[in-house]
């Protein structure tokens, strides 16, 4: 009996680490990396505000570990386009990913 209960408990304490090991952990990042995408979000809200066509309150710009998320509407297809080569020169952007609509909101 004592042997039985001791192999529950020693499956479950397996289990939980193995789990909790699992888990994407997006809480771990670290205050310089915070710092770095506030920094490239700013210069790339600038950057995409600046084209022309493309409205800021019509304009979502996130940053996540140097990758842009471009969302939002913008006047022409090439607002767009511009917006996103904007948003790619940014120093410290990865990539950018984007769901962007041509016209009026």
């Amino acid at each position: 009996m004592t042997h039985f209960r001791l192999s529950r408990t020693l499956i479950s304490i397996v289990a939980a680490l193995t789990l909790s090991a699992c888990a994407a952990d997006y809480s771990q990042r670290d205050t310089a990396q915070y710092t770095d995408d506030a920094v490239i979000n700013t210069n790339v809200q600038a950057a995409v505000i600046g084209v022309p066509g493309v409205q800021a309150n019509t304009m979502h710009v996130s940053t996540y570990e140097g990758v842009v998320n471009l969302r939002g509407t913008v006047d022409t297809q090439l607002a767009a386009q511009n917006a996103i080569q904007a948003a790619r020169q940014v120093t410290g952007v990865k990539k950018v990913d984007y769901d962007i609509k041509v016209g009026r909101q």
